[in-house]
């Protein structure tokens, strides 16, 4: 246990819960993460306080600010328990600590480049559910995070040292207040050339929405928007409506690739797609003659994560401008303008379309393809330079390369994962379509940027997550099924082969390749890195549908098998839910009742009954037809694989 290391894609998060809680009471925090998944105040203020040391210790002397920490967070922590744990612990580290309060990653990440500071602490977990919190850790001079080896070196410190001697370090530390600094420096930096891709007067008859998913970006994103002289702008989900992640964001709009007007269902539960048919309607004849666009910017809770949306108005649909998408546009509009670098890379993660890939090979880019998560796209960022044009993934990071002045005036590169900028420089290329064809045109260019391919994703729920690693018995048992099943199902079409990634062992990837090696489609499995969740990702051609699903099918059931962690009380909610639909079928308030009902006692922990449900349908172990769950096959056979 001393040796297992925190952090999983993006550093640490896990379910927020005071010392008290029944699986964290009389434990060792540390322990209690590792095993259960439960964040603690104590466990944060551990990790901060050696995250702090840490990066005072390796800050070079020639920054501006080398005695400097910036610490911001995201709204979710209501009761500030956590976010005065991050406070104590660096002060405790005798940190000079720069304090943003609730402000963006993004608006950290470029702050801290700015003062020159020794790294940065960000309270957040991102696109997780509210009741989660975590920790991420930025790196001077760069605001690069840390790959996994300066992960498992912060984790190794953690575990060196002992709570009772980190409470009786004393706070010798001190701290300011810097979010009006932090707040001015992002203003300007985000919105001059080469940042801003907008020229001035470009946004005069664009109706804006921005969703900042009750998060950090609440109030800022719009202030930014509004600098750029847009028609109107509408700042709804903001902090103060609602839990972060909640009513709209980024989240819901995975895997939609449009939203049509009679969507009620989901047009309910998503303030932002609600605002944006507002807006639009309310101008939609004069959009159909091309006089302006209306258009949506949809966070997540710590903003380094966004995607568009357009209203169409010959349709009265809102078309979903996803990562990859994003990437296209912008970088069509970069060849357009001359500012493509001369044999430039772009950089793709493993979850982005094929094609994508092909679109961007297109306007003469290199395409190299990285792990999941932002810190391997900057990490290409930087071993490419200045060849580097731009990266993300689906999900909606996104990073183009741009120009930070520093408090003393020096000029360099800058990158970072950023929703908001991401949205500026997709209006900008967005625009040029409209420049270039008539309306409808122009709106179906936006619809399809590109030929898509088939892409699922199984996922298995309340794993043990550290028995998927490499030579490990569930990792075999998964990876003998994945080849038996590919080279079955695929025989005659495409050649399977295992090609582990360079910069991450931990994910099975199984090329589908040509007879001359050629790429044709991918089937990886990997954990999350934030969750106890392992996926099973499928991508190939559209005709590759039923094939691919047959051996996912096959994987995630071995998945199911061999990593189940039958006693989280997740799990055991699952079952007990499956166990209730194997009777009859539920709707969602009776679900929702029948596992909140003395769910501690049954449990062993509470849980969040909505979570759960929503699980057993994207995990595929129960299906919703006209309001009511029922249990499938496979949930059906899992019931039966745990007895």
């Amino acid at each position: 246990m001393p040796n297992a290391k925190f952090q999983g894609t993006d550093g640490v998060r896990g379910l927020a819960a005071g010392e008290d809680h029944p699986q964290a009471s009389g434990s060792d925090p540390r322990t209690v993460f590792v095993e259960n998944g439960v964040l603690t105040p104590r466990f944060v203020e551990h990790y901060v306080f050696e995250a702090g040391k840490w990066l005072l210790e390796r800050a070079s002397e020639k920054l501006i600010s080398p005695a400097a920490v910036v610490l911001a967070w995201d709204p979710r922590d209501v009761g500030g328990d956590f976010s005065s744990a991050c406070v104590n612990g660096l002060l405790r580290a005798d940190a000079h600590v720069l304090s943003l309060g609730v402000m963006p990653a993004p608006v950290a990440a470029a702050y801290l480049a700015g003062v020159g500071a020794a790294g940065a602490v960000v309270l957040t977990a991102s696109h997780n559910p509210a009741d989660q919190n975590g920790v991420k850790i930025l790196l001077s001079p760069d605001s690069m995070k840390p790959l996994p080896d300066e992960d498992a070196a912060l984790s190794a410190r953690v575990w060196a040292s002992e709570w009772s001697a980190v409470e009786q370090t004393p706070e010798s530390g001190h701290g300011v207040e810097a979010a009006a600094e932090a707040r001015a420096f992002y203003l300007d930096y985000v919105t001059r050339l080469p940042n801003c891709w907008l020229r001035e007067g470009d946004l005069a008859r664009w109706s804006l929405v921005v969703d900042p998913a009750a998060g950090a970006w609440s109030g800022l994103a719009a202030q930014v928007l509004e600098e750029l002289n847009p028609l109107s702008v509408c700042e709804v989900n903001a902090l103060g409506d609602g839990r972060v992640n909640e009513n709209g964001g980024v989240v819901a709009l995975e895997g939609r690739r449009v939203i049509e007007g009679e969507d009620a269902g989901f047009l309910s539960g998503h303030a932002g797609a609600r605002a944006l048919f507002e807006a639009g309607r309310a101008r939609r004849e004069e959009l159909k003659r091309g006089d302006g666009l209306a258009a949506a910017c949809v966070l997540d809770a710590d903003g380094d994560r966004g995607c568009a949306l357009v209203y169409n108005p010959h349709r009265d649909a809102l078309h979903v401008i996803d990562g990859d998408d994003a990437l296209v546009f912008q970088a069509r509009f970069l060849k357009e303008e001359g500012e493509l670098p001369e044999d430039g890379a772009a950089a793709l993660t493993i979850e982005s379309d094929a094609g994508a890939a092909a679109a961007l090979n297109e306007v003469g880019l290199r395409v190299v393809f990285t792990p999941v998560g932002d810190k391997w796209i900057l990490n290409e960022a930087r071993k490419w330079g200045d060849r580097f044009a731009l990266g993300g993934e689906e999900s909606g990071h996104t990073i183009a390369p741009g120009l930070l002045v520093n408090a003393v005036g020096e000029g360099r590169k800058f990158a970072a994962g950023d929703g908001l900028k991401s949205f500026l420089n997709t209006c900008a290329a967005v625009r040029s379509l409209f420049e270039e064809a008539e309306p409808e045109e122009a709106y179906a260019a936006v619809a399809a940027p590109f030929p898509r391919g088939f892409k699922r994703s199984y996922y298995a729920y309340h794993v043990e997550r550290s028995r998927f690693a490499p030579g490990a018995a569930a990792w075999e048992a998964v990876a003998a099924r994945l080849m038996e099943s590919a080279e079955s199902v695929f025989s005659g079409v495409a050649a399977p082969r295992f090609a582990p990634l360079e910069d991450d062992a931990g994910v099975m990837y199984l090329a589908l390749e040509d007879e001359a090696g050629g790429p044709l489609g991918a089937i990886y499995v990997r954990n999350s890195g934030t969750e106890s969740r392992t996926g099973v990702v499928l991508r190939g051609p559209l005709e590759w549908q039923e094939k691919l699903c047959a051996v996912g099918d096959e994987v995630l059931r071995e998945i199911l098998r061999h990593m189940k962690d039958d006693d989280a009380p997740g799990a055991r909610a699952e079952a007990c839910l499956l166990e209730a639909l194997r009777e009859c079928e539920m709707d969602a308030t009776a679900v929702d009742a029948h596992l909140e009902s003395d769910a501690e006692a049954r449990f062993g922990a509470p849980v969040q009954a909505p979570g759960i449900r929503k699980e057993v349908l994207r995990g595929g172990l129960a299906r919703e037809d006209e309001g009511s769950l029922s249990i499938t096959p496979l949930g059906a056979w899992y019931l039966e694989q745990r007895k």
